[in-house]
């Protein structure tokens, strides 16, 4: 889970890989998912789900789409291992927070966890992901404009999903990994030291050039070449993972084509917090401050 601010992005894969954005249409979730009434709009990506309900953009979920398509483009066994596992990707809109979203309505306190993220990684247990359509399109007051939350909380899902269905060595591995990190001082008061399976989600970030700039949260790693000098284990993880992707960042303004093609910016909606939910987010500033 990742705490504050959205980049997406545009990649040129180093190897042949075709991508079919007519292929990603937005339709009526198929009965066989058994999802709840508040999901009215699905899109197929090789099979795997990316839901949400009426008020979503239909270019939000065709953006998720495209960047889960690239994550996994060299992964097609990891993306049908977390088919099969239940996995799917929630797009919330702009106003609809994490507890409107049925698979966690149960969170509480649900005004901690409404303000906390915009987005969640699932986990054994729980088999979803989810972000905020304000952040893959770009919107207005974005509070993760800097970085692209998707790739963050899916890299928590492929971990969970798929990699421990795959391999039952690989979390075991990364544990290490992290552990030798803590142990040489790196990463030190930053979310990646939180524990082993942000320590991935935030390397992920990372060797998809899309982390933030240093903050209470990052240090000055946020591309794969930084991450590859300074924490060559990690690195090698996501080499392992997702192998060697080559990509060039762009915001969805700027390539308004292909699937986001017809997307126009200008009558998008804001993003804004609610007043309500400001005390709990200074609240959870001040713990991460105080890391």
């Amino acid at each position: 889970m990742k705490l504050r601010y959205s980049l997406s992005i545009l990649w040129i894969l180093g190897f042949n890989c075709c991508l079919h954005s007519e292929d990603w249409k937005v339709m009526v979730p198929p009965s066989e998912l058994k999802l709840a009434g508040f999901y009215e709009k699905y899109v197929s990506v090789n099979g795997y789900p990316v839901v949400s309900s009426a008020k979503v953009n239909d270019f939000a979920l065709k953006e998720a789409a495209y960047l889960i398509d690239m994550m996994l483009a060299q992964r097609p066994d990891v993306r049908d291992a977390m088919i099969k596992s239940g996995s799917r990707m929630i797009v919330m809109a702009h106003d609809e927070y994490t507890t409107d979203v049925p698979e966690h309505a149960h969170l509480n306190p649900k005004e901690y966890w409404d303000a906390r993220a915009r987005g969640l990684g699932g986990s054994r247990t729980d088999p979803v992901c989810s972000c905020g359509q304000e952040n893959l399109l770009g919107f207005d007051g974005d509070p993760y404009a800097t970085e692209n939350i998707l790739i963050h909380e899916f890299a928590h899902n492929i971990h969970y999903r798929g990699l421990d269905r795959l391999d039952d060595t690989f979390d075991d591995r990364l544990k290490k990994s992290y552990e030798a990190a803590m142990e040489a001082g790196l990463w030190k008061g930053k979310y990646a030291s939180v524990n082993h399976a942000e320590y991935f989600a935030e390397g992920v970030q990372s060797w998809f050039d899309n982390n933030r700039q240093p903050d209470h949260d990052h240090n000055h790693v946020d591309t794969r070449a930084e991450l590859l000098e300074y924490d060559p284990g990690l690195a090698a993880l996501c080499a392992e993972v997702f192998g060697e992707t080559k990509l060039v960042y762009t915001k969805p303004i700027q390539r308004l084509r292909d699937h986001l093609e017809g997307y126009d910016p200008r009558r998008a909606p804001s993003f804004a917090w609610p007043e309500s939910f400001k005390k709990v987010q200074r609240e959870i500033r001040e713990k991460a401050s105080s890391r």
